[in-house]
């Protein structure tokens, strides 16, 4: 029976070390959404992990966007955010890469006026930079506004040398507002 007795009190004690060590971790990986994005039919988000005791997060953004029936972006990318203040809250900044794969179904008239489609598809870089701010709660709540610019490289063009309305080289931007919840 004293067996038993202190067999209980050491697995208590230990569970409770364990819970109170569990309390004080940091809060390491994050996982949000931009709800911005859902007003141009974006449908982003990211997934996260920070790393150096708060100082830095590598940051795995990614996109889907539609904005026409005839066009479609997928893309994903790599970010490092480095935080100001090394807590992995307040002012971040930081360098970028984003892979985008497209597809573009380009109507067009050959020369007897007879309509075709022809289906373009690539890949695009956009290397840049963003700046934001990450507010976090105790409960894992977090949100992250966030603003950049990058330039795109690659071009969307047709046959015919007609270029897309979106996605094509030259300067981009971003803004978002990062919902999400930290573990």
């Amino acid at each position: 029976m004293m067996k038993a007795a202190a067999a209980v009190l050491v697995v208590l004690v230990l569970l409770s070390g364990q819970s109170v060590a569990e309390e004080m971790s940091t809060k390491t990986h994050i996982f949000g959404v931009n709800p911005l994005g859902l007003v141009f039919n974006i449908y982003s988000g990211h997934y996260g992990v920070m790393i150096n005791d708060g100082a830095g997060e590598l940051n795995i953004p990614f996109l889907y966007w539609s904005p026409i029936d005839e066009y479609t972006l997928f893309g994903v990318g790599v970010k490092y955010r480095f935080y100001k203040d090394r807590n992995g809250k307040g002012v971040f900044y930081g360098p970028g890469l984003r892979v985008l794969s497209f597809t573009w179904d380009y109507d067009s008239f050959d020369e007897n006026y007879q309509s075709q489609t022809e289906e373009v598809s690539g890949v695009i870089f956009t290397p840049g930079a963003e700046i934001g701010y990450r507010w976090s709660w105790d409960n894992g709540f977090t949100l992250a506004p966030t603003i950049g610019a990058g330039f795109t490289i690659g071009e969307i063009t047709a046959g015919d040398g007609t270029e897309a309305e979106y996605g094509s080289g030259g300067i981009s931007w971003s803004l978002g507002i990062g919902l999400a919840y930290m573990w």
